[in-house]
């Protein structure tokens, strides 16, 4: 609280006002996933669980002691390293509630650059890894505030690819945009499997122990903690997330799954596993068709199919990524740039002298 003072930025933590928090997200011009609370508390689930020790300090922006905007940050690391995140990933840019004027946002981000330097410099963290994600659903053009600030105070900027697919048009429009050799791959997948969709009215805790040994089998070892599991578990209760499974109608075996959040306006597929033994078959094609009918019934505008990894991409993209970013952009309607942008050295000696 100190270092919010010294920074002039007007804000609280979402940890003391987990309302603020929500009564800014419902307002936010685009809500972007990554600022959902049930996100944002599974992130720092998926952390610790890693050994991280990670403290949540994500705030809620105001103007006037009104909220204004969210800003999801953490300090923490493994071992108990400092690192400046937000949930363990790179810092987001702050996010705004719609009708903002300009002038307003130059200021909070002025003052949230502030806050950057006096963190690093009091907690000795390294220079952080800032992240401009493309938000699709906002009206802006050209570069964010936030963006210009850090390239014009010295950031070093490399650009990533996100696939989106728009759900606004209508859903036959939708399918005939994808790839053209996925569509009777689709048709036989849904010919061939029985698909069922696992939502807030049918949750059920089997389903979901099912899907979540198919993911433990598939990787060969469990890769997170019970913890993050019963979250998500949590979010399809809530009615913000979903499960598509198939099932082999012989013998009712399940054989492949995705798990699907969304906000109002974003839809992102977060985890899927599928039946190494079939993966000649059309089993992800399958779930993606189901996932993107399900988004649009829910009224959700955009879903964030995954990065578009590259082979020049720095560090390069394994083998694996390369093949699952192109099965996935052809589900996509558009590839938006995600811009990340290395802290400047000279901003963290300024702010400590």
């Amino acid at each position: 609280m100190q270092l919010l003072q010294a920074s002039e930025l007007d804000a609280c933590l979402r940890a003391q006002a987990p309302q603020r928090w929500q009564q800014a997200w419902s307002a936010l011009e685009y809500q972007g996933v990554a600022c959902d609370t049930a996100m944002l508390d599974y992130q720092h689930a998926y952390f610790r669980g890693a050994g991280w020790q990670l403290l949540d300090i994500s705030l809620i922006l105001q103007v006037d002691g009104k909220p204004c905007g969210l800003w999801p940050l953490s300090l923490g690391g493994p071992g108990g390293e400092q690192r400046l995140t937000s949930a363990g990933a790179a810092v987001q840019a702050p996010v705004f509630v719609s009708g903002l004027s300009p002038r307003t946002v130059k200021k909070i981000c002025t003052r949230a650059r502030a806050l950057i330097a006096l963190l690093v410099a009091r907690h000795g963290c390294p220079p952080p890894l800032l992240e401009q994600p493309a938000q699709p659903g906002a009206g802006g053009l050209g570069m964010t505030e936030w963006h210009q600030q850090l390239v014009a105070q010295g950031a070093a900027t490399m650009v990533r690819h996100d696939l989106y697919a728009d759900l606004r048009p209508d859903l036959g429009d939708i399918r005939a945009s994808f790839r053209k050799s996925f569509r009777p791959l689709i048709n036989v997948a849904l010919r061939n499997w029985q698909v069922h969709v696992v939502a807030q009215a049918n949750a059920d805790t089997a389903v979901w122990s099912e899907f979540k040994q198919l993911h433990i089998t598939v990787a060969g070892r469990s890769t997170r903690s019970d913890d993050t599991w019963t979250q998500q578990f949590a979010m399809i209760q809530s009615g913000s997330a979903f499960l598509v499974t198939l099932r082999d109608p012989v013998d009712q075996r399940l054989v492949g799954a995705g798990f699907f959040q969304h906000s109002r306006d974003e839809g992102l597929y977060s985890v899927g596993a599928y039946d190494r033994s079939l993966f000649d078959k059309p089993l992800g094609h399958a779930v993606q068709q189901i996932a993107i009918e399900t988004l649009k019934a829910r009224g959700v505008s955009w879903y964030r199919v995954g990065e578009r990894h590259l082979a020049q991409d720095v560090p390069r993209p394994t083998d694996k990524e390369l093949s699952i970013a192109a099965f996935k952009q052809g589900f996509a309607s558009h590839m938006f740039c995600r811009y990340q942008l290395q802290w400047p050295e000279a901003a963290v000696v300024q702010a400590a002298d």
